[in-house]
């Protein structure tokens, strides 16, 4: 069974405890699991090691330096004195030998009953209790909710970093760091142990397998148990999205990706029917679930978007780039459109079909022209564009751009006021935002 701690420096931060530290200030991380009262000249039999022992010197042994020695060798994380009615203060030989282990030594005032120091312990200890099962439950749903998204894998191990303020790696033997080749080797063959941990460097490092691969995690501290069952959680779901990346589904998936990338698609009549068709370009997870049932290995996930082929008829929704309708022969042509559509489509959150208003009575050669001239401040500077089109995309609105965005909504003033000087544009104005948009649209 695993048993919680907290910190000693948690118990002593305590104000209405009153404790003050008479040496060992230095090691208040020390970790403490129960307050035990005693008042023997010899408690260590009864002790397991990381107790904060309180006492209040009824039976204050002769021997102090060899007191303080034996508490030392148990494991005890610190001493609390409880001065009076035995002692108006505590015992110098008491701090002289407990400052010689290094052993924290605390001052217990006359208005603290040691049953309230063991509450307040008991109660910090639940604290942390609450907060470690709401951290799981939290880091469970974002995990789950990370499997569901484009490119699980990755989403999964990027949601783990975050969650454990961590690096988390899906490695294979052969492109192990050579630090750790050895043990990922071990970890991954089967033949060695079921998991590892190591310290590397100033490194904690947590190896697992996970199919043929590892999960490596690596941060400056250890994982607390809580954070290990998080670890767990992880693992279980690599594990399910590995076997079906590496099943004949997946493949089939993969290679129908690859075909939707080329010039020419061959065969779509006997899936779609007979053309015309669309390509879709997006990254909602709801247009993507339902794509993906309808159709299958036609969906895409090689990007960080996905790519759908559907007949031209299939309606759609959201933030989408959806291509003309063109026949088998040119989906090559209709993803490249679709792909150009998606980013007015992620900015406005309403699906984004080829310009059949004023864009479309337009030269292309010359809207081209014009949309470089307009940005030409902006241009090597991908975040100003992307930031410039939500904005404009939600009529100025700093927090619905935020939330497109996935940033602070101050993080779009400041990029919307940089992009403003560099295009000399007052972009308050209604000419200045509408011939931004149209350039937006119109850049290559």
């Amino acid at each position: 069974m695993v048993v919680q701690t907290v910190p000693l420096r948690d118990l002593v931060a305590r104000v209405d405890l009153g404790l003050t530290v008479l040496c060992g200030a230095d090691a208040l991380d020390r970790p403490v699991r129960w307050a035990h009262v005693s008042e023997l000249a010899d408690p260590t039999p009864y002790l397991v090691g990381e107790e904060l022992l309180l006492t209040a010197g009824v039976r204050f042994p002769s021997d102090v330096p060899a007191y303080v020695t034996g508490l030392a060798s148990k494991g005890v994380s610190a001493i609390g004195f409880g001065v009076e009615p035995e002692y108006p203060t505590v015992p110098s030989s008491l701090v002289e030998a407990c400052a010689a282990q290094g052993m924290p030594l605390l001052e217990v005032p006359p208005s603290t009953p040691f049953l309230a120091v063991s509450q307040a312990l008991g109660a910090l200890l639940a604290e942390i209790a609450v907060r470690e099962q709401r951290m799981l439950a939290d880091s469970q749903r974002a995990l789950t909710r990370a499997a569901t998204r484009v490119r699980p894998v990755e989403s999964v191990l990027t949601t783990l970093a975050v969650v454990l303020n961590c690096r988390a790696d899906l490695v294979h033997a052969a492109s192990a760091p050579e630090e750790l080749a050895s043990l990922v080797a071990r970890v991954a063959s089967g033949t060695g142990p079921r998991s590892a941990s190591a310290q590397v460097g100033e490194d904690h490092v947590t190896l697992d397998p996970v199919e043929s691969a590892v999960l490596v995690v690596r941060r400056s501290t250890p994982l607390s148990p809580a954070e290990r069952a998080v670890v767990a959680v992880a693992l279980a779901l690599l594990g399910l999205l590995r076997r079906d990346l590496e099943s004949e589904r997946g493949q089939i998936a993969r290679l129908a990706a690859s075909a939707l990338l080329r010039s020419r698609v061959a065969g779509l009549a006997t899936v779609l029917g007979p053309g015309p068709y669309r390509v879709v370009a997006g990254e909602s997870r709801a247009d993507y679930d339902v794509l993906a049932q309808r159709y299958g290995p036609l969906v895409s996930k090689d990007s960080g978007n996905f790519l759908a082929l559907v007949p031209a008829a299939f309606e759609v929704s959201g933030p989408v780039g959806v291509s003309s309708s063109v026949p088998e022969a040119a989906v090559g042509d209709a993803v490249a459109e679709a792909s150009a559509l998606l980013p007015r489509a992620l900015a406005t959150g309403a699906p984004a079909f080829p310009a059949s208003d004023l864009s479309s009575l337009v030269d292309s050669v010359a809207a081209r022209a014009f949309a470089r001239r307009e940005l030409a401040g902006l241009l090597g500077r991908p975040e100003l564009i992307e930031t410039l089109r939500a904005w404009l995309g939600q009529h100025g609105s700093w927090d619905r751009a935020a939330a497109v965005l996935g940033v602070h909504r101050n993080s779009v003033r400041h990029r919307i006021s940089h992009a403003e000087r560099l295009l000399g544009r007052d972009l308050g104005t209604a000419d200045a935002r509408a011939s931004l948009w149209l350039a937006l649209t119109w850049l290559d």
